[in-house]
């Protein structure tokens, strides 16, 4: 296949009708845009990867604390680096991340036609996207976590799993050394050796204690118990949120995702990993919704056969674990930086081994819903910046005003605001597979974003499902965070 290009790279985009629901893709050749047909562009699909010069460069790789790139991973394996060797995933060589390119881009809306262009160079008309002037300085790159938000507990120097097991009935047995749970199939499964608890709401045994042997329904731990039975017994993972000296947000394989934290909380977990960390910001995420755009040229992800609807069609979550996240990061290391997804069972036991990849960002929708920073909603008005320097919850100071007001009622989307910094909804009215195929709640009054989704929304869920309904002081089992550099 052969192009004729003006600039160095082939530049990409896309039309999309919001009164009638249709797509049309967009190819610049030398100075002019012309006809997609002629190079087999249709809808629904990723075109061949020359007509992707940004997204062909969307790769994992180790990043160190610093925020220096310590290797870059093999694009199909990512149990191996780049040079064919052993990686290692775990946290010991640094965090597993996504680096993305710069691009450059341009929007316009006329007569219902929403338009987005990308390119890898700067061209007329076109901007540098917002997620590249992180906290006021223009970067070659970001980085977002290959996987959801992982928990390292300083204290103790592990990454550890995140669990919240909250006013349950517990025995206790001084004997065993052990607390068990009946009343759920599942709810210490995702617990390893070395782990470390903290346990209330009990009489006697409100404390700190290490894994020693986990079951389904039974944890063993290193430090004497005492017998009794408690109906409030409350499990989590250990964790500090003091700021630079406490626990950090991470993104290694092979645990599950913190919850039940404010996003205050993530945002300052993240902030402890070291200067330039943060967690996923606003700006960030708008940059892969215009990618997995063009790329696909549809807004129904979930129908798409490379991501697919994902971890989002489980049944009996809370007889299984109280709504506690079941899916382990690194289910999809063996794709390495493809998009791919063999999730939608609505067995648990299936699903814990199942992932969705979207270039290699694990998880991006589904599973737990994930905290997104740098926005904040008053009465329907987004205001943004991706200055992390201004991330404050419930306030317009030092954030841009958007000047758009996005619809005020709950449904599936159906016509976008005018905005080239938000893709988010004027109006809903449409449909799980028509139009803007994903959920959207909304509230007067101050609220905080978060995204995506959990593993029993269903339908609702994709790369446009956003809740802007929660105060600052929300935190469920059910949402987490995600890192970003």
């Amino acid at each position: 296949m052969s192009i004729v290009m003006g600039p160095k790279y082939p530049v990409l985009g896309l039309s999309w009708n919001q009164s009638t629901d249709s797509y049309s893709r967009r190819i610049k050749q030398g100075q002019n845009f012309v006809d997609p047909t002629m190079y087999n562009l249709t809808l629904g699909s990723s075109p061949n990867e020359i007509f992707l010069p940004v997204h062909r460069q969307i790769k994992g790789c180790i990043l160190n604390d610093s925020g220096s790139v310590v290797y870059y991973l093999d694009a199909n394996d990512w149990t191996k680096k780049e040079n064919g060797t052993d990686s290692n995933l775990t946290g010991a060589d640094g965090q597993v991340m996504i680096e993305i390119p710069k691009f450059y881009f341009s929007h316009s809306f006329s007569g219902n036609i929403h338009t987005w262009d990308i390119s890898l160079e700067q061209i007329n008309g076109f901007s540098i996207h917002n997620a590249f002037i992180k906290d006021g300085v223009e970067v070659n790159h970001r980085y977002i976590g290959a996987y959801e938000g992982i928990l390292y507990d300083t204290s103790a120097a592990i990454y550890t799993n995140g669990i919240y097991q909250p006013s349950f009935t517990c025995s206790f047995s001084s004997a065993a050394k052990s607390l068990t749970n009946t009343t759920m199939t599942n709810p210490f499964d995702v617990l390893e050796v070395g782990d470390k608890i903290t346990i209330s709401g009990t009489v006697s045994n409100n404390s700190t204690f290490t894994v020693a042997i986990t079951g389904s329904q039974i944890i063993i731990v290193t430090e004497a118990i005492a017998d009794e039975t408690s109906n409030n017994t409350i499990v989590s993972n250990q964790r500090d949120y003091t700021a630079t000296t406490g626990d950090k947000l991470s993104s290694v394989s092979g645990k599950t995702p913190i919850t039940q934290l404010t996003r205050a909380n993530a945002r300052q977990l993240a902030k402890n990993r070291g200067s330039g960390w943060r967690q996923l910001d606003y700006d960030l995420v708008n940059a892969l919704e215009i990618l997995v755009l063009i790329e696909y040229a549809t807004f129904y992800i979930q129908n798409i056969s490379d991501l697919g609807p994902g971890i989002t069609n489980v049944s009996g979550w809370s007889n299984y674990n109280n709504y506690n996240p079941f899916v382990k990061s690194g289910n999809g290391n063996s794709i390495g930086n493809a998009s791919g997804d063999n999730a939608g069972s609505s067995t648990i036991a299936e699903e814990k081994t199942k992932y969705s990849k979207y270039r290699g960002i694990e998880n991006f929708y589904g599973h737990i819903w994930k905290f997104v920073d740098g926005i904040n909603i008053n009465n329907n008005i987004p205001y943004v910046t991706n200055n992390s320097v201004n991330w404050v919850d419930d306030t317009s100071t030092n954030y841009t005003n958007t000047n758009v007001t996005l619809a005020n009622t709950n449904g599936y989307q159906v016509t976008l605001v005018n905005s080239d910094r938000v893709i988010l909804p004027a109006s809903i009215g449409g449909s799980s597979t028509t139009f803007i195929t994903d959920y959207y709640y909304q509230s007067s009054g101050w609220h905080i974003a978060f995204f995506g989704g959990h593993a029993d929304d269903g339908a609702a869920c994709g790369f446009w499902y956003w809740a802007l309904i929660f105060s600052i002081g929300a935190s469920d089992r059910t949402i987490g965070s995600r890192l970003a550099f």
